[in-house]
This record gives C-alpha cells, sequence and structure tokens, in this order.
C-alpha cells in the first residue's frame, strides 16, 4: 500500500523528457549552452555569438558573424542513483553519451546572412533493473532524443543593430521501458505495456535582437516559442494520455549583456527564463509538474596572445522539482543545480580555431518530501566538450 501511495502520480514520470535526449540533463533537461566556446564561458551567449552555432542561442548573432561553419560536440557523463520508495532498493544509472553540434553562417552581403544552427540536447536513464520488485516489470529504462535545426535569416541594418528570426525545426524520437503505475486492485502495482521506439516531428519559431550599445558592450535578447511535437504513436493510450501522446519542447526567452573590459578580457552574462510548466504533459494531475525554470549564466574569456585564448564561467538554475514529487522523477534525475566551466581555444595558423572545455555539476541530492518521503535522488554531471571553427 505504501509503494502503491507514493507512485499514485507516476504514471507520467518521464513527460520532462520531451525536451531533449538522452543527454543533458543539466538545467531542466537542457544543456548548459550550446557552442563550445560559448559552453566553456558557463553557457553565457545571448549577448556574445561566438560561432556558427549562434543561431540555437540567439538567431541575431549570425548577423555580427563572418562567413564561417562550426563543427563540435559535447559528451555528456552522468552518475545518478535513488533510494526508491522502499528501504534498501537502491538503484544506479551511468550513462556517457556524445551529442554533436554545429553551424553554417554566409554573409550574403553587409546588410544580411543566412545561417543553419544544429542542437542536440536530452535526458534519460537506464537503471539495469527494475524500479520496484513487480512481476514482469522490465528495467527501468528511457530514451528520448531532440534534434534541433534552426534556419535563420538575420538583419543588420546599422553597425548597432543586428535582428534574427529562423524556424525551430525538432525531432524526436522516444522510447519508455519498464514505467509502473497502480494497478487496478487496491494497493497493487503493474507495469505499463511497451510501445517501442517511436518518432514525432514539430516547428516553432525563435527570434532575437542584438544591440552594440557602446564601443564596448552589447545588449542581447532572444525568444523561442513553444515546438509543438507531433503524437508518439502508443503513448497516447497510457503514460501521455494526459497530453494525446504529444511531448513539446519548452518555450523560453533570455536576455544577455557582454561587456569588452579591455583588449584581452570579455565577460558575458545572461538570464534565461524556460518554460517547463506550461508544457501540456507537465499539467498533468498526475504527473510530476515540473515548474518554470530560470536560469542565471555567468562568464569570462581571457585572451592571452594571438593565438591562445582561456575561458571560464558558472550557472545555477532554479530547482524545476518540487520536493513533494521526488518519486516521479526517477526516469529524469535532473536535479543539478551549479555548473563550473573550463575552456582554451587555440587559434591555428590559418586561422582556425580548436577549442576544448569542460563542465563539473557537483553531486547534488533531492530528498523527497510530503508523499516522496523515503525517496531521494542524487546526481553528479561532467562535460567534455570540442570544438572546431572556420572562416571562409
Amino acid at each position: 500500500m505504501l509503494a502503491s501511495t507514493r507512485l499514485k502520480y507516476i504514471a507520467a514520470p518521464v513527460a520532462a523528457l520531451a525536451f531533449h535526449g538522452p543527454v543533458m540533463a543539466v538545467n531542466g533537461a537542457q544543456p548548459g549552452g550550446y557552442g563550445t566556446k560559448n559552453a566553456a564561458m558557463g553557457g553565457a551567449s545571448i549577448a556574445l555569438p561566438l560561432d556558427a552555432e549562434a543561431a540555437a542561442n540567439n538567431p541575431a548573432g549570425l548577423g555580427v558573424l563572418p562567413s564561417s561553419w562550426s563543427l563540435g560536440t559535447q559528451v555528456f557523463d552522468g552518475r545518478s542513483s535513488a533510494d526508491y520508495v522502499l528501504p534498501g532498493n537502491d538503484l544506479h544509472n551511468h550513462q556517457t553519451e556524445p551529442a554533436p553540434e554545429g553551424g553554417f553562417n554566409w554573409r550574403v552581403n553587409s546588410a544580411w546572412a543566412l545561417g543553419l544552427s544544429v542542437a542536440g540536447s536530452g535526458a534519460g536513464s537506464d537503471y539495469g533493473q527494475a524500479a520496484l520488485p513487480v512481476p514482469g516489470a522490465d528495467p527501468a529504462k528511457t530514451t528520448l532524443r531532440v534534434v534541433e535545426m534552426v534556419p535563420t535569416v538575420a538583419w543588420t541594418p546599422s553597425p548597432t543593430l543586428s535582428l534574427g528570426l529562423g524556424l525551430n525545426v525538432a525531432v524526436e524520437q522516444f522510447e519508455a521501458r519498464g514505467v509502473i503505475v497502480p494497478a487496478p486492485v487496491p494497493g497493487g502495482l503493474a507495469p505499463l505495456p511497451e510501445h517501442g521506439s517511436q518518432r514525432s516531428t514539430g516547428v516553432g519559431l525563435r527570434a532575437g535582437a542584438l544591440w552594440k550599445a557602446g564601443d564596448d558592450l552589447n545588449i542581447g535578447l532572444s525568444l523561442k516559442s513553444r515546438t509543438r511535437m507531433g503524437r508518439l504513436d502508443g503513448y497516447g493510450q497510457d503514460l501521455l494520455a494526459y497530453s494525446a501522446g504529444r511531448l513539446d519542447v519548452p518555450a523560453q526567452y533570455g536576455l544577455g549583456i557582454a561587456w569588452q573590459a579591455n583588449q584581452r578580457l570579455t565577460l558575458a552574462a545572461d538570464w534565461l527564463r524556460i518554460l517547463w510548466g506550461d508544457i501540456k504533459a507537465m499539467k498533468d494531475p498526475n504527473g510530476f509538474a515540473w515548474r518554470n525554470q530560470s536560469v542565471l549564466r555567468v562568464g569570462a574569456g581571457w585572451q592571452v596572445d594571438e593565438r591562445w585564448t582561456l575561458r571560464a564561467g558558472a550557472s545555477h538554475n532554479g530547482g524545476q522539482i518540487d520536493s513533494a514529487r521526488t518519486v516521479q522523477n526517477l526516469l529524469v534525475p535532473s536535479v543539478n543545480r551549479n555548473g563550473y566551466t573550463l575552456g582554451v581555444g587555440w587559434r591555428l595558423a590559418h586561422g582556425d580555431e580548436l577549442s576544448l572545455g569542460y563542465e563539473l555539476d557537483p553531486r547534488t541530492t533531492l530528498t523527497g518530501s510530503g508523499p516522496s518521503v523515503g525517496t531521494s535522488l542524487t546526481s553528479k554531471v561532467q562535460m567534455f566538450l570540442l570544438g572546431y571553427d572556420h572562416r571562409f
């Protein structure tokens, strides 16, 4: 009976996976930042476009960049554990996953630029065993991969202003196994049927502005609409019945500032608001109701000389999970709230740049309260970043 009570809302435990793939659960289900150089500065990017993936941070950024392309990857290494519902029921999860990223920017003329940015991210788990000792239950595992492609046009009507507009074309792949829910028998539990790996697509909008407020000061604004995804076959019958089988990508908006303190030092900061709570799946009264989340990102870049640049940063987010909903978040143990980054860039003789970065989200524990008393989730995340930029 105790297990059934604590699991009465678990019918939608993987709803948050809609937003990104099985690797990148840092800010809710998003990575710390897009693009190796910006990610190494704590993710600060809205007013500081550094490579051709800028449209994933602020579409207006392409308007101030040269013709170029970027390729990179963020390798996620996450370890999490759970003391779940029953005394002694300890679960462990370890995943290492690469997420390729990149972009292309073409300067049509001094006023117009066309580009495409590609970003991937996510959250998920694989515990290798059943969440609870329920007959017929498979090992608890979720996988959802989302790739967001952002074709963008940027207009620079004056040397001090750039405006950008793009589509957010998303493709997601989702699978959930070993999800356990209350059974019709009082106090009973049963696994949900499996529907295999399903795919859906969706389209939203992105927009942004970048204003050069002074010789050494930039201010940026970035907006992203909700991306309404198609139905995932089968899941609308049970796990995602409340949202009709849809796992949408959330809307978000943010402000950024970048200051060229001197010829060598650049400082940047972002405030980002991610609207998890506005997603239909998060409004399920039997789900775990992620809240809207604010993220603060700060970073610094120090140009040592013509070839070497050092970068560092930090980020802090408002936890999107209420402690009373700890049980429902087993399959998405995204409890990290702080991140710390370091990076280095090496400009090659022909002008291309190779960048490396590292992010640490220290060990964090969310202890359940109310109906989740007796359950806790613990997570530690590392990110290894690699990028290459070419101008033409």
